[in-house]
């Protein structure tokens, strides 16, 4: 009768006795959860912005201590503002509640947009976030560049 209720007689296979030794798979599976939790809660990108390459050149100007406000366009055209990453439509917007947010100091003459664009864009697009900061109320836009060193100098010539 045992070979009708018990077909595969599993019950020779049950241990009732715990395996000896040192069972590593629950802190393996532990591990592995903490580090997805840790991948998807982390933040990828380290610093806010984009990487553009700036154009070169051997006169740069030195800034003043005035509130400097930096927009960063890439080479795709698309527009950071301190950090933060805007639509074209926005823009404008941005602009306009930074110099309003700011409050004038004693001998300020105003707030500086720095444009840090990639080289590949064309003017166009650079004359017209010129005209955008001045509509916003900036009264200055200096654009980036990198010092160019001798080396590039003489590919140049």
């Amino acid at each position: 009768m045992a070979g009708l209720t018990q077909p595969l007689e599993f019950r020779k296979y049950i241990r009732t006795a715990p395996r000896p030794g040192f069972d590593t798979v629950p802190y393996l599976d532990a591990i592995l959860i903490a580090i997805f939790v840790a991948l998807n809660s982390s933040a990828f990108v380290l610093a806010p912005g984009a990487a553009v390459q700036l154009p070169r050149s051997q006169s740069l100007e030195s800034s003043q201590s005035v509130p400097t406000a930096v927009l960063t366009v890439d080479r795709n055209e698309l527009y950071f503002f301190q950090g933060r990453k805007l639509a074209r439509i926005s823009l404008e917007a941005q602009l306009r509640e930074f110099v309003r947010d700011l409050e004038p100091e004693e001998g300020q003459k105003g707030a500086v947009l720095l444009i840090k664009a990639d080289a590949s864009i064309p003017s166009a697009s650079l004359f017209n976030l010129m005209d955008i900061a001045r509509s916003a109320g900036f009264t200055r836009v200096h654009l980036a560049a990198e010092l160019k060193s001798q080396q590039d100098a003489l590919w140049d010539e």
